[in-house]
């Protein structure tokens, strides 16, 4: 579970991109952030992820403060689909989706088959899409 208590952030100019921030996300469960621009969509999930760090308030992972975890391992624990385009472009769909094991040592057919996993959860049929260039998807 993913919770945030009275989590806040306000940036060194003043501004205030997230106020008094509670919520509770189950273990599993797949949840989209949906606001206006400048609402603090990203700043919410770049704080769950210790990219920029709370002004006040509490993370907590799976009953652990994510302050007292190490910023590359909560990040490997948390998946998040970002707004910008963010892909290789010299990387077929299949390598994109598997950036994460292919840095964490796993051999090609392992990665290949978790690639094919994760479009399958998304509704993407991996016959279809996985050897894909970027350029090639909408």
């Amino acid at each position: 579970m993913i919770r945030l208590e009275g989590v806040s952030k306000r940036f060194d100019d003043g501004t205030v991109a997230v106020q008094q921030l509670d919520l509770d996300i189950p273990r599993g469960e797949i949840v989209c952030l949906v606001g206006p621009s400048g609402c603090g969509k990203t700043t919410t999930m770049k704080m769950v992820n210790r990219l920029v760090e709370p002004t006040s308030g509490r993370i907590v992972l799976d009953g652990e403060d994510v302050t007292r975890v190490d910023p590359v391992q909560l990040r490997r624990r948390i998946g998040y689909v970002i707004q910008q385009v963010g892909l290789f472009p010299h990387h077929r769909v299949w390598e994109n989706v598997a950036t994460v094991p292919s840095l964490l040592g796993w051999d090609k057919a392992r990665r290949r088959a978790r690639a094919d996993e994760l479009l399958e959860l998304v509704g993407l049929d991996p016959a279809v899409y996985r050897d894909r260039w970027p350029a090639q998807l909408s």
